[in-house]
């Protein structure tokens, strides 16, 4: 039996100016570290500045291991460290919280990934970014007027990020029969279930209704959390993220948001698990996502080099072992979903 050690959020607000209550949720936990970013500070990072006498402001900017690494060397008397912004804010913060043991607050200002609270990080090395053990937050302070004005490409990419974990589950079912890899039935059916919630609140989403941004809130962290439970990110990325960061490697700086990779992942490597590739594609279609290689902006090149290369991002059983991609098997099933 796998064990591993884990850590979930004690607090999760999710509602208007629960900001606010910050300083409430972090008494005692002493000096805190407010990271965040040039544009995020304007929306969000000054007015919790102002809330904590002894707090020490870091502005992100790259991502980077190297920025990583400054953060740590100039602010060596945190006690603990209040992510303010989005994906790569959040995640420098977890691994400066992760480096140093030190607790981290998550406050975003953007939905468009499930990193909000789980405990992994996206951070870029080199010219390629690379998915590391990091640590999870204490707590998680979700304000919906803050993320209801975000940009709308966000919230659909971070939808398109949840309903990913339907190919992701997928595979990880197929490590577990054909690998005899550990799976956890309850860290997958979190997963699936927010999913699910986000495909039945597309309309919602869309449309910027409050219920809806709480519900894809509420699914962005429950997938995280379902990371942390499972001790590994199987339950939120699959064939579909290989796909992504194998494009990625593709692109270099010309690449699409994450989220939006992995919903054209995840119509492609549905369509070859047998799935309802169908639902999916008509589910991001109303949440505005991009379903073809030309909304995402990328050539039929592009994406075809990406499939080629996928199953070398990451030594994870998938479906890409199942059904090896050739040239010609790869066009076909872009033609038979209308990526192409």
């Amino acid at each position: 039996m796998s064990r591993h050690f884990m850590e979930l959020p004690s607090r999760i607000l999710v509602g208007t100016d629960v900001i606010s209550e910050l300083p409430d949720i972090t008494k005692g936990m002493g000096k805190p570290l407010v990271l965040t970013g040039n544009t995020t500070r304007k929306i969000a990072g000054d007015r919790i500045l102002s809330m904590f006498r002894d707090a020490s402001l870091g502005i992100a900017s790259s991502g980077d291991y190297e920025e990583v690494r400054n953060l740590e060397s100039d602010h060596t008397d945190t006690d603990f460290v209040i992510c303010v912004g989005g994906g790569t804010i959040i995640d420098l913060g977890k691994m400066v919280a992760y480096d140093k043991n030190i607790p981290f607050v998550s406050v975003p200002t953007t939905l468009s990934h499930d990193g909000i609270a789980s405990d992994r990080a996206s951070i870029t090395h080199g010219h390629n970014k690379h998915s590391v053990k990091a640590r999870p937050p204490v707590a998680v302070v979700a304000d919906l007027e803050i993320l209801k004005k975000c940009p709308y490409r966000m919230i659909a990419s971070g939808s398109a990020d949840v309903i990913s974990n339907i190919s992701a589950v997928f595979d990880w079912r197929l490590g577990r029969d054909k690998k005899g890899e550990y799976y956890a039935d309850y860290s997958a059916e979190v997963a699936l279930l927010s999913a699910q919630h986000v495909m039945e609140s597309a309309e919602m989403i869309r449309n910027l209704e409050t219920e809806g941004i709480r519900n894809l809130v509420e699914a962005l962290i429950s997938s995280g959390i379902s990371i942390s439970l499972a001790g590994s990110s199987r339950p939120a990325s699959g064939s579909e993220h290989m796909f992504s960061h194998a494009l990625d490697m593709v692109l270099g700086d010309k690449k699409a948001m994450h989220g939006e990779q992995c919903g054209i992942g995840t119509i492609v490597t549905a369509y070859m698990q047998g799935q309802d590739w169908q639902k999916i594609k008509s589910v991001l279609e109303t949440l505005g996502a991009p379903v073809t290689a030309r909304q995402l902006g990328i050539s039929q090149s592009d994406i075809v080099s990406a499939f080629l290369n996928a199953p070398e991002v990451r030594e994870r059983y998938s479906i890409l072992d199942e059904k090896p991609p050739t040239r010609e098997y790869v066009l076909n099933v872009l033609k038979a979903t209308g990526v192409v």
